[in-house]
């Protein structure tokens, strides 16, 4: 297999041979001929150099276009996707590696489309398939790709390439497609429709920091939801139910206890005092687990109003003395007065009466509560200090979980119902704010509250 440049200059070399032999025998003919027949044999040396000269340019263009052409067909099939049989290997070594590259890339190409197609299916029929309901939308509003889930009152069947103004059903959709691709940023909604409930998610996918597509999930909660109101209603009656005996309990023993006028070191005045304790303490639970239970359905609304933090947290420290003082603590407020905050001011109350409750009841005795505030930001942040026990790593995630205790033994002698910093973590978050435990130090513990003003 030889080199279009060697070809080229074998074929030229041996026109110019041949070209040089035919002038020889020309010139002996011119030699021996009649002179008149001299212009016609020069006339037909010339026209058969010019023919040959057309020929040997003709043949050598032919080698070189006749397979370029296939090659120019073959990357026209495979730009149309259609990869087709191998190109033949032609005799020139350039263009024979030419064809070998296109066929290496056309192999490549199939293999990888069969790949993505594949993979396609795969994505294809995982989406198909979710429990969500998920579509996607690009930068021109334009729906491309639903998945069968997705309930018709809130996008029209095969909906693609459509313009979501012209198929998205739902008005509160619509606008929650379009609030997100205004702010570009995640947006959530619950939507309630004939007697469903759905959490819908709309968020946008970046590349290179930029955004290419936005991506929606719909999710049909109604049965997590209809769980929770049937949860809701069985723990209010519960405690409603439960709440009356206790009360009933409460009465009598008190009633007893009033009437025997027993000895304060009798056996049956100890086993009254303990039923006195203990339904005290179940009563507690019972109010706790109320509270708890409108705060996670989120029926409590928030009565929002500008109050002087600093004269909440004194009047708690006057309603608290008692407590303090059994132990021999101190609440030591570093609050500036006036200290101007807009939430509610009975939950906020609620708030800082169990964070303040549980670290007295985790610190030792002659011991120090601190209960400060700032502005940090936008938002701001109340920290009730201890030097108690402190927070283990192991105890900081879950100590906002119902009925978790860091020390059992401590909680349950001090009465403590275990519901304390849940209802903590619930106000906060209905607040819009959050509140977090770290530890402390100088020992002991920190509850961090933020509250956004």
């Amino acid at each position: 297999m030889r080199s279009f440049f060697s070809t080229l200059l074998l074929s030229n070399w041996a026109y110019l041979l041949s070209l040089f032999i035919t002038a020889l025998g020309v010139l002996y003919l011119d030699s021996i001929l009649n002179p008149e027949l001299r212009i016609l044999l020069f006339s037909v040396f010339f026209m058969g150099a010019m023919f040959g000269s057309f020929y040997i340019s003709y043949s050598i263009a032919k080698i070189v276009i006749a397979p370029l052409a296939k090659v120019e067909k073959k990357t026209d099939e495979i730009n149309a996707g259609d990869f087709g049989t191998e190109l033949t290997r032609p005799d020139i070594r350039e263009l024979a590696k030419l064809t070998e590259s296109i066929n290496g890339m056309a192999r490549r190409l199939k293999n990888q489309f069969v790949d993505l197609t594949l993979e396609k299916e795969k994505f294809n029929s995982l989406l198909q398939n979710l429990k969500e309901g998920v579509f996607a939308v690009d930068i021109t509003n334009k729906v491309l790709f639903q998945n069968k889930n997705i309930p018709d009152l809130f996008i029209a069947p095969n909906s693609q390439s459509q313009l979501i103004q012209d198929c998205i059903l739902n008005p509160t959709l619509l606008q929650l497609i379009d609030d997100s691709i205004r702010d570009q940023e995640e947006k959530r909604e619950t939507i309630v429709s004939n007697h469903h409930y759905y959490n819908i998610r709309i968020y946008p996918l970046r590349s290179n920091n930029s955004i290419f597509i936005y991506m929606g999930v719909i999710l049909d909660v109604t049965e997590e939801k209809q769980n929770q109101i049937i949860r809701e209603q069985f723990f209010q009656n519960a405690s409603h139910e439960l709440k009356t005996p206790i009360t009933s309990i409460k009465g009598f023993t008190e009633t007893l206890e009033n009437t025997l006028k027993l000895a304060s070191d009798s056996q049956e005045k100890k086993f009254l005092d303990a039923i006195l304790r203990n339904t005290d303490r179940m009563i507690r639970i019972i109010e706790d687990m109320m509270e708890i239970s409108k705060l996670e359905s989120l029926s409590t609304k928030l009565m929002l109003e500008k109050f002087d933090l600093n004269e909440l947290v004194q009047n708690i420290k006057l309603s608290l003395s008692s407590i303090f003082d059994k132990k021999n603590q101190i609440l030591k407020i570093s609050i500036p007065s006036p200290f101007m905050i807009n939430a509610d001011l009975v939950l906020m109350e609620h708030l800082i009466i169990n964070l303040v409750s549980n670290a007295s009841a985790y610190s030792n005795e002659n011991s120090e509560i601190v209960v400060l505030a700032l502005r940090k930001g936008e938002s701001t942040v109340l920290e009730v200090i201890d030097n108690g026990i402190g927070i283990g790593s192991e105890d900081a995630d879950r100590i906002f979980e119902r009925f978790y205790r860091v020390d059992s033994n401590r909680s349950r002698k001090g009465g403590g119902t275990g519901l304390g910093l849940s209802i903590v973590k619930h106000i906060s978050r209905l607040h819009g704010g959050d509140v977090v435990a770290v530890s402390n130090p100088e020992g002991g513990s920190i509850f961090r509250v933020s509250i956004p003003d």
